[in-house]
């Protein structure tokens, strides 16, 4: 069974705000005793280190990285959905000028090459 980064963190949370303190060490053996497993070690350790380094900031800090972390996701979404729409842009504007310019030859084509009327197929 893989543990998730929800029970992990979770579990570390509830740990830290019981004890107040709690060791890496003492996380693995609450997820085994919870769980039946512990994880990767170096994951588990990593998520652990998160935790504890935000629960010791204050509580308006770490709500600020909160939101700094979503800001950044959303910012990336938001050029990426940008550049995808600028993309479309250009294509539509290549299909048409591509349009344009073969209906002008078409049209070139029906001129007749010595008097600048219209010749028009029977």
């Amino acid at each position: 069974m893989q543990l998730s980064d929800t029970n992990i963190r979770s579990t570390c949370r509830e740990l830290l705000a019981r004890k107040g303190k709690t060791s890496g060490r003492g996380l693995c053996a609450e997820l085994k005793r919870r769980f039946g497993a512990v994880g990767k070690t170096e994951r588990v350790f990593a998520i652990w280190r998160q935790e504890v380094s935000t629960a010791s900031l204050p509580l308006e800090v770490s709500e600020l990285k909160r939101r700094l972390a979503a800001a950044e996701v959303a910012a990336a979404e938001n050029l990426a959905r940008a550049e995808l729409a600028e993309y479309r842009e250009q294509a539509h504007q290549d299909k048409w000028a591509l349009e344009i310019d073969r209906l002008r030859q078409e049209l070139s084509a029906l001129k007749g090459p010595d008097s600048g009327r219209l010749v028009l197929p029977v």
